[in-house]
């Protein structure tokens, strides 16, 4: 929960930083993953997140905005997230269904981006854990 706390305040921060902001109706998946690496690695992962993820994301499934952010403290040393915007509801589910299973559309975009991201999760850390949050909730 503290993480979730950490890595929440580094996305609204980072909105705040940068002029963007959380919609109302908009939807924050994230995605948290642990690596007990040196620091040299911890650069490589993030570059390659930017470098190889990202751009698939902003291709196959451009209604997300894709974003990876490092925790901060001493207990999140090896904490990472990556997050997942989408403006809405209706844009999440052309992608994702209810249950968290892929559309059609989404296991397409899966099938593009999944491979670069097993890659990086088998050459730095895989994930732990799924969250998703909307805006909306009060």
């Amino acid at each position: 929960m503290r993480k979730l706390v950490v890595i929440s305040a580094l996305l609204l921060f980072a909105g705040i930083a940068f002029g963007q902001t959380l919609n109302k109706g908009g939807i924050l998946w994230v995605h948290e993953w642990q690596i007990n690496v040196d620091d040299d690695t911890v650069k490589q992962m993030q570059e390659y997140w930017k470098k190889n993820i990202i751009p698939l994301a902003n291709k196959f499934i451009p209604e997300a905005e894709a974003y990876i952010v490092k925790g901060i403290g001493a207990d999140n040393q090896n904490a990472f997230a990556s997050a997942w915007y989408y403006k809405s509801m209706d844009d999440l589910r052309k992608y994702f269904n209810e249950d968290g299973t892929p559309t059609e559309a989404g296991g397409a975009a899966l099938a593009e981006i999944m491979p670069k991201v097993e890659e990086m999760g088998a050459k730095f850390g895989g994930f732990k854990t799924c969250l998703l949050y909307t805006s909306d909730a009060a």
